[in-house]
């Protein structure tokens, strides 16, 4: 079963004198593994919303991020960094997939 956001992310200011950051919690349905987290943050802190700190406590998830445009802007990312790390893009910073034994060999099905 592949690891899915299941509450609406809640926003915390961090400081109104700061550069627009904000705290952003929200829960997953497991808890996930250090590749998955590894390739989540990668693809988060290169986003738009360049995520600068995410920390994992089971299913509990903490992003501080640059405030977003709207609250439908930051679910579609957090939901985009989610499946990237479910699929392990390796552009992401996920693991390298199995190779097929002859990449670029055609085969009649």
């Amino acid at each position: 079963m592949p690891i899915m956001r299941v509450s609406d992310p809640t926003f915390e200011e961090k400081d109104k004198r700061s550069d627009h950051r904000v705290f952003v919690r929200f829960r997953i349905n497991r808890a996930p593994d250090q590749t998955w987290i590894n390739t989540f943050k990668g693809h988060a802190s290169s986003s738009v919303l360049r995520a600068a700190n995410a920390v994992f406590n089971g299913t509990d998830v903490t992003l501080e991020l640059v405030k977003p445009k709207s609250r439908a802007e930051l679910t579609t990312a957090l939901d985009c960094f989610i499946e990237c790390a479910n699929l392990g893009l390796r552009s992401w910073g996920g693991v390298e997939g199995i190779a097929a034994p002859n990449p670029g060999v055609l085969r009649r099905v």
